[in-house]
């Protein structure tokens, strides 16, 4: 049996692997760097999502707290709040949520300078209300409230480590506009 001059596999050449050894060195951490930051944006959208929801639960927690006679104990905020004022900037009534938006605890000021100690914690809602009045309503007594609302998220991290979303709602005292 004769072979002819050329071998059947020749196989691949040392500058062959090391020119392929090249490109998965180069690639892999492209592809890792890639997973990783889709991660962070898939929770990162998840949270700004969950924070509006949360906004919205937290003015018919309001609404419910508004109510005459006062509310049942089951409210987040446990009693009736002043219509329209209630809180203020520097000192808002603060509520903890789990990461499902399910009502935790009442918080206090340190929970929004510091990492919070409740347990299960995720978003820290802060919120207070003021009188509003639209330019083209005649006087007349306060109908409306300007609710202003901060979720502050992740709630067990450092306040300058949180993303903090903010909301502005008017509101009637019966319900939404």
């Amino acid at each position: 049996m004769k072979l002819s001059g050329k071998l059947p596999n020749p196989g691949m050449t040392l500058m062959e692997v090391v020119i392929a050894l090249g490109v998965v060195a180069f690639v892999i951490p492209i592809v890792l760097t890639a997973t990783g930051s889709a991660n962070i944006s898939r929770l990162s959208a998840e949270a700004d999502t969950r924070s509006a929801w949360l906004a919205r639960e937290v003015q018919r927690e309001i609404i419910s707290a508004w109510t005459v006679p006062a509310p049942a104990p089951t409210s987040a905020f446990g009693t009736a709040l002043a219509f329209p004022v209630f809180g203020t900037a520097a000192a808002p009534e603060i509520l903890a949520y789990d990461s499902e938006g399910i009502f935790l605890a009442k918080g206090s000021a340190a929970d929004l300078t510091s990492p919070s100690k409740i347990p299960k914690a995720s978003y820290i809602v802060a919120v207070h209300g003021e009188a509003h009045r639209p330019p083209n309503l005649a006087a007349g007594p306060d109908t409306l409230s300007l609710l202003t609302i901060r979720v502050l998220h992740p709630a067990k991290a450092a306040a300058a480590k949180r993303s903090d979303l903010r909301y502005q709602i008017i509101s009637p005292r019966q319900g939404t506009l």
